[in-house]
C-alpha cells in the first residue's frame, strides 16, 4: 500500500522584521550587552524590538557561544605554550623518574621538578 502524502504544514507566522533580522545575531548582541541575562528576559527584550524567538533558541545560542569561546581559549593556550616549556617538563619528568627508581637525586631538584610539572599541568 502506498504511503499517503502528508498535508502541507502551514508556515509559522513571520512578521516582516523577522525575515530581515538574523535572530541568532540579535541574541548574541543582547548577550554581549548583558551576559547574565536569562533566556526569558532576552525573549521579552527582543519581543519589544519585534523579534520573536523562543527561550529554547536563546539557550542554544548561549550554549554555543560558550563552546566557541572555550575552543578559542584552548587554541590560544596551545599556541602560547613554547617548546622550552615542554622541554622543561620532560626534564622534570626524568628527574622524578630517576628519584622514583632510587637513583641519587638532590631533594631540591626533585622538589623543583615537581613544582615545574604542577605549573605545566595547571
Amino acid at each position: 500500500m502506498a504511503k499517503k502524502a502528508k498535508p502541507a504544514k502551514s508556515p509559522k507566522s513571520v512578521t516582516s522584521t523577522d525575515s530581515k533580522v538574523n535572530k541568532s545575531a540579535a541574541i548574541r548582541d543582547y548577550l554581549a550587552a548583558s551576559p547574565d541575562a536569562k533566556p526569558k528576559e532576552i525573549v521579552a527584550a527582543l519581543a519589544e524590538k519585534g523579534i520573536t524567538v523562543s527561550p529554547n533558541m536563546v539557550s542554544i545560542v548561549k550554549a554555543k557561544t560558550k563552546i566557541k569561546s572555550a575552543r578559542r581559549k584552548a587554541a590560544q593556550s596551545d599556541n602560547n605554550s613554547s617548546g622550552a616549556d615542554r622541554a622543561g617538563g620532560l626534564d622534570a619528568v626524568l628527574i622524578l623518574y630517576k628519584a622514583a627508581q632510587g637513583q641519587d637525586v638532590p631533594k631540591p631538584r626533585v622538589r623543583q621538578a615537581f613544582l615545574t610539572l604542577v605549573d605545566l599541568l595547571g
